[in-house]
């Protein structure tokens, strides 16, 4: 069994960057994490906005390319950060017709995401 590691962002932290390779999956167990286009200027927009318990940056890492928008702490958060090969070694081992749901989910979100 492999610890994940467990990072503790403050207000306003980046966790990642538009632009920065996948190399991890992220779980929120407490906070709060805005996804965003652009950081704090006139030009940003909040995505999204992860709660304790949801898992982000997983599409990226899915489809081996850098993420799209920026992860920031909104308040004090607790995440836990799971590596791309431990991530994939239990993808791996999932259920196959688990993995094939996996795949046509992120397959279907490549369709309907318009935003670079």
């Amino acid at each position: 069994m492999v610890d994940f590691t467990r990072n503790t962002f403050e207000a306003s932290q980046m966790i990642f960057d538009k632009g920065d390779a996948a190399e991890s999956v992220y779980v929120l167990r407490s906070g709060l994490v805005d996804i965003r286009l652009g950081t704090w200027g006139k030009n940003a927009s909040t995505l999204g906005q992860v709660r304790a318990g949801e898992v982000f940056g997983e599409v990226a890492l899915l489809e081996n390319r850098c993420h799209r928008a920026s992860a920031i702490a909104r308040e004090k958060s607790v995440i836990l950060e799971i590596p791309r090969d431990e991530f994939m070694r239990r993808l791996d081992a999932a259920d196959p017709i688990m993995k094939s749901v996996v795949g046509h989910l992120i397959a279907r979100l490549q369709d309907i995401t318009s935003f670079t």
